[in-house]
């Protein structure tokens, strides 16, 4: 009996141990806080999977540029509805 408690502590462990990494910042025309996934720099081009925190919505979005700047990273993504966003990302 101990053995199979021991057995479903460790499985829910694992099937809780956290959602995905995500890569944070913001929305520079509304302020809204959002991650992007994967968590990395995208190239132009790439898409990328936008939460926006503030709405609790998610979008795919396409990366139109990529500008570093000395301690963040501006992001402009065209989601599929056609709405165009800057996001303001932490430096990597």
């Amino acid at each position: 009996m101990r053995y199979l408690f021991c057995l479903a502590a460790l499985t829910g462990w694992l099937c809780v141990s956290g959602p995905a990494a995500a890569w944070d910042g913001f929305d520079a025309d509304s302020a809204d806080l959002v991650s992007v996934t994967p968590d990395r720099v995208p190239v132009k081009g790439e898409t990328v999977d936008m939460h926006n925190y503030d709405k609790d919505t998610n979008e795919t979005c396409l990366v139109e540029a990529v500008t570093r700047n000395s301690r963040t990273i501006e992001l402009v993504v065209r989601a599929a509805s056609g709405t165009q966003h800057t996001l303001v990302m932490e430096g990597r």
